[in-house]
């Protein structure tokens, strides 16, 4: 594929579909397929590639890097549920008739919908490349939910992950924050080496960051981050799934 060495160094994400065609997830919500067999774009290849040289540009500059473009849109696709953290909050109707901010939402396509059923009063979903509204932010939430965001990040986009979370909930309200264990990041994929307080890893075609934590660990990092009160809900598997408030 002709751009795919510009794509990857941009941090877009590319995914090689079982029909042989590949779908590439670019930034700011961008969406594009290539089909090798056709040789054909879903757009103009000159746009994309205008795209791609503001992406570089960006990176270059450093107003952003690869890396974390990279973690962001490699964000797990959900096919035929939602993710189990939302399945429990939807469950045991921990956001019912409450307004609620995904934060990190990715491609959970499914959690909005079943979110409204379990009785909440609003969702809104904020993603910096899937849903990248940023005008949703100007408001407070009974709920915020960030899933798997926390240990995609290097520790300063962390910090202001935690401070945004911290700045859109209401006094009276509760974030429930879920990551992944330290097994599955040091077993499930291929680390490429260590960084700051995480890792660099293979992903598909991009090398992304992630963090492995134990629940202790986590409960202590967002105690320093944004202090309140925090407790394990539910271990799932090695993943710690919390709950934080602000007193």
């Amino acid at each position: 594929m002709k751009l795919s060495k510009k794509m990857l160094k941009a941090g877009w994400n590319i995914i090689r579909e079982k029909n042989g065609s590949y779908t590439i997830f670019g930034s700011n919500a961008r969406q594009y397929t290539y089909t090798p067999s056709t040789n054909r774009w879903s757009m103009p290849q000159d746009e994309i590639e205008h795209v791609l040289d503001r992406d570089l540009e960006q990176i270059r500059i450093k107003e952003t890097s690869a890396i974390m473009v990279a973690s962001r849109l490699t964000a797990l696709s959900h096919t035929r549920q939602s993710s189990e953290p939302i399945r429990i909050i939807c469950k045991d109707r921990l956001a019912a008739h409450k307004s609620v901010l995904h934060f990190g939402t990715g491609k959970d396509r499914f959690a909005k919908s079943d979110l409204l059923k379990s009785g909440c009063l609003e969702v809104v979903d904020f993603d910096p490349n899937f849903y990248p509204d940023q005008t949703v932010l100007n408001k407070k939430y009974d709920v915020v939910i960030a899933n798997y965001v926390l240990n995609i990040l290097p520790s300063k986009e962390r910090h202001d992950a935690y401070r945004l979370i911290k700045d859109t909930l209401k006094d009276t309200g509760t974030a429930y924050l879920t990551v992944q264990g330290v097994w599955p990041v040091e077993h499930k994929y291929q680390i490429i080496k260590q960084y700051q307080d995480g890792y660099l890893i293979k992903t598909g075609f991009n090398i992304t960051f992630r963090k492995g934590y134990t629940s202790v660990a986590f409960l202590r990092e967002i105690k320093e981050e944004i202090k309140g009160r925090s407790r394990l809900i539910k271990m799932l598997y090695s993943n710690a799934f919390v709950g934080w408030t602000k007193k």
